[in-house]
This record gives C-alpha cells, sequence and structure tokens, in this order.
C-alpha cells in the first residue's frame, strides 16, 4: 500500500506542508510520565518510612557507623531519583515549546522547611540534609502530576486541531475524475466573464453522497433560490468551516454534531448551477483557501501531484 502524506495549509506561511501527527508520541510520552510519577511516590514513600521514621526512633546504643553507611545508600538513591525527574522536567519543557509552542510551568520555588527536630537527633546533620531532599524531591513530583496533566490537556487539544482540519474528499473521486472547476478565477458560466471561484466544483449525479471531511458542528442547512441553493456549512473550531453547495436535499439539521466521513447530504442541482454537481469550500476565518491541499486522507502522494495539476486547469464553473 503507498505511503500516504498528510498536507495542509498554513496560513501563517501562506504555503502547504506535510501534517506531522504527534498523537502516538504524546501518548507514550504521557503514559511514561505517568509511571515514573507511580515509581517516584512509591519510591519517596519507602524512604520516608524507612530511614526518616526509623531514625527519629533510634535507640541511643543504635552502631553509629552502620547508620551512616545506610544514610548515604539513602542519599544516592534519593539523588539517582532527582536526577531523573529534573531529565522528565527538560524533556518536557521541550515538548511545551516543540510540539504545543507554550511556555512550560513556572520553576518550583523550595525554600526549605524548619528542620530543628531532626537536628537534636543522632546524625542530625545527615538526617537533614535527607529530609530536606525528600521534602524538594516531593515537590518536583507534585510539579511533574501538575505538567502531566497540563500535557495531556494540550495533546487532547492538538488532536482536536487536527480532527478539525478538513482532510477529505466531499465526494467519493478515486479515480480522480470528478473535477468540474478548481479554486480561483474562472470563467462565469452565466456571464462568460473571468471572476474569483472560492472552492471547487465536483461533476456527480443528482442523489451521489455528500461527506464531512472534518468532525464538527452544523452551523447552517439553507434553502436559496439563488446562490448556493440548498447548502451546509460545517464550523469544525479552530478557525475551520466548510461549506457545501447545490444539494438535492440535506441529512442533518443545524446543532447537530458530525464526524469526518458522516454522510450530510446529496448532490444536487439547486440555486446558480448550471449542471448536477457539489461545490465546496474550505474557509480558515471565513477566509475561502484551495481545498485541493485539503485530501490528506484520501491520496497518495503520486495521486496528491495528480489532483493539484488538475485543480489548476482552465475549466468553466457549474455556479
Amino acid at each position: 500500500m503507498a505511503k500516504r502524506t498528510k498536507y495542509f495549509y498554513n496560513p501563517k506561511t501562506l504555503s502547504f506542508e506535510k501534517v506531522s501527527d504527534h498523537r502516538s508520541y504524546v501518548r507514550w510520552r504521557l503514559f511514561g510520565t505517568t509511571s515514573l510519577i507511580v515509581v517516584l511516590v512509591i519510591g519517596l514513600s519507602f524512604l520516608f518510612t524507612h530511614f526518616y521514621v526509623k531514625f527519629q526512633m533510634l535507640p541511643a546504643q543504635q552502631n553509629i557507623g552502620a547508620t551512616k553507611k545506610e544514610l548515604r545508600i539513602a542519599e544516592r538513591q534519593i539523588e539517582a531519583l532527582e536526577e531523573r525527574l529534573q531529565s522528565l522536567e527538560e524533556k518536557d519543557i521541550s515538548i511545551y515549546r516543540g510540539i504545543f509552542n507554550v511556555d512550560p510551568p513556572a520553576p518550583i520555588d523550595f525554600r526549605g522547611r524548619d528542620y530543628k527536630e531532626l537536628e537534636r537527633l543522632p546524625l542530625g546533620k545527615m538526617l537533614k540534609h535527607l529530609k530536606t531532599k525528600l521534602d524538594s524531591l516531593e515537590l518536583l513530583a507534585n510539579k511533574q502530576e501538575k505538567s502531566y496533566l497540563k500535557l495531556e490537556k494540550l495533546a487532547t487539544n492538538r488532536i482536536k486541531a487536527i480532527d478539525a482540519i478538513p482532510a477529505i474528499m466531499p465526494v467519493a473521486n478515486k479515480d480522480l475524475k470528478r473535477w468540474a472547476s478548481g479554486f480561483g478565477y474562472r470563467l462565469d458560466p452565466f456571464y462568460h466573464t473571468p471572476s474569483f471561484h472560492p472552492g471547487m466544483d465536483f461533476t456527480a449525479d443528482v442523489g451521489t453522497e455528500v461527506y464531512a471531511t472534518a468532525a464538527g458542528v452544523v452551523q447552517t442547512t439553507k434553502s436559496e433560490a439563488w446562490s448556493y441553493g440548498n447548502h451546509i456549512i460545517l464550523d469544525h473550531g479552530f478557525g475551520y468551516s466548510t461549506l457545501y453547495g447545490h444539494l438535492s436535499r440535506f441529512t442533518v439539521r443545524p446543532g447537530q454534531r458530525v464526524k469526518r466521513g458522516q454522510l450530510i447530504g446529496y448532490v444536487g442541482s439547486t440555486g446558480r448551477s448550471t449542471g448536477p454537481h457539489l461545490h465546496y469550500e474550505v474557509r480558515k476565518y471565513k477566509n475561502p483557501l484551495n481545498p485541493a491541499f485539503f485530501y490528506r486522507n484520501d491520496l497518495t502522494d503520486e495521486q496528491y501531484q495528480r489532483m493539484i495539476e488538475l485543480s489548476q486547469r482552465e475549466a468553466t464553473r457549474f455556479d
């Protein structure tokens, strides 16, 4: 099976770019974050119980040398956990900035606590140092937990943003033979003069199924004697909307949520039309974009290049 490359129009660079879907990466990243936090919580609980509580109740005759040895082992374990947490924090910062293009959470401000009780115990200085490390790690672990929740929310929004981008053709067109007229200045079929065509026309018989090209909400189902005739406008969020014109009938209603690929109506020749076809538009913040660059889920690289060539050919509009 041919590899499919995903494309989208970037209004900032005014160019068409390949889409990089971060879903799998982000999901695995979040899974790893959760696992590490669980390990750290268990480890910190064990260290605190095994050492801090134990040393708080030390009998005077306890072997000081053995105690020091155990404390040093605990300190090395804590330092290893601290390094892992700091490494995770650094990776999170790169994810915030590199993938989601937002600022990471602010650094924690750890100023220590009152450890006077520990100083009165045998080996009080070592215990104080150890407890300070544990408290600092606890704050860092809490921060990472909050960071995980924020990343989860950002990942969910990113997935929704990807789903909001129109990504399939609105009618079945595997053989790429349904093109009638592309985006841009085309010859008007009524006045026979060049005029701007804000969408793409697909030739199809009356009754041909029309599909939503991205998930969204039905904003409008309207019937007009002229213009787009019976038409549907879907609001996909994140500034994207799509229009499906000259339909024979609808299968959705205003306010209804739809999924990509869901049947929403049937091809017709209503309104300002010279024959059965679908007029399809893609808009970003109400500005029309070339629909030819929004079929990333339907086409191989070869089909995509062929489709671009066909859509740029001069052809008389159907509306």
